[in-house]
C-alpha cells in the first residue's frame, strides 16, 4: 500500500509538472498553425501577436509615452539654441562656396567681411521666425509620425524566436516555479486520491 501511495504521488507530480511545462511551451509553440482536422493548434503569442502588439502600443501610448510627450520634451529643450548653432555651422561651411559657384562674377568683390554680413542677415531672418519654424516642424512630426503604428509594426515584425528567447531568459525563475508548483499540486492531488482510496 505504501509503495502504491508513493507511485500515485510520483505519477501525480509528473503529470502536474509535464502539464505546466507543456502549457508554458505552448505560449510560443508551435509558431505556425497545425491543423489536426477537428481542431487546430498554435502557440498563444504567435496566434494573437497582432492583438498583443495593438494592446502593447495602446498601453505604451496611454500610460507610458505618447507623441505629445515627445513633442512637449522637444519644445522644452534647447531647440532654439541648437537651431542657431546649426545655422551658424551650415552658413560658415557653405555660404561662400555657394555664392561663388552660383555667382562667379561676385567672387572678386566677395571678402570675409561681406560674407559675414550676408551670413548674419540670413541667420537673423531665420531666427526672427524661429518659433514659427519650430512649431511647423513639431506639427509636421505630430501629423506624420504615428507612434502606435510604429510599435505595432515593430512587434508584428519581431522574430518569434527572439521574443521567445527574451521572454524565457527574463522570466526563467518564475517559469521554473510554475513547473515546480504544477509538480507539487500534482503530488498533493495524488496523495489525496490515495487517501480517499485507502479510506474507502
Amino acid at each position: 500500500m505504501l509503495l502504491q501511495g508513493i507511485l500515485i504521488v510520483i505519477i501525480g507530480a509528473l503529470i502536474g509538472w509535464i502539464t505546466n511545462y507543456i502549457a508554458i511551451k505552448m505560449l510560443f509553440r508551435p509558431y505556425k498553425e497545425i491543423n489536426f482536422g477537428l481542431f487546430k493548434i498554435q502557440g498563444l503569442i504567435p496566434k494573437r501577436r497582432h492583438e498583443i502588439a495593438m494592446t502593447i502600443a495602446e498601453t505604451v501610448q496611454k500610460e507610458l509615452i505618447s507623441m505629445d510627450d515627445i513633442i512637449g520634451k522637444l519644445k522644452t529643450s534647447e531647440m532654439g539654441t541648437e537651431l542657431e548653432n546649426m545655422i551658424d555651422e551650415i552658413l560658415s561651411r557653405k555660404l561662400k562656396s555657394e555664392i561663388t559657384s552660383k555667382f562667379p562674377m561676385l567672387a572678386m568683390f566677395l571678402n570675409d567681411s561681406m560674407v559675414d554680413k550676408i551670413k548674419d542677415a540670413i541667420k537673423n531672418t531665420i531666427l526672427e521666425n524661429k518659433d514659427e519654424i519650430l512649431e511647423k516642424i513639431f506639427a509636421s512630426i505630430e501629423k506624420k509620425v504615428d507612434f502606435k503604428e510604429i510599435i505595432v509594426e515593430r512587434v508584428d515584425n519581431f522574430s518569434l524566436e527572439q521574443l521567445e528567447e527574451i521572454t524565457f531568459s527574463l522570466a526563467k525563475k518564475e517559469l521554473k516555479h510554475i513547473e515546480v508548483i504544477g509538480a507539487v499540486l500534482g503530488g498533493l492531488i495524488g496523495l489525496v486520491q490515495f487517501g480517499i482510496t485507502f479510506i474507502l
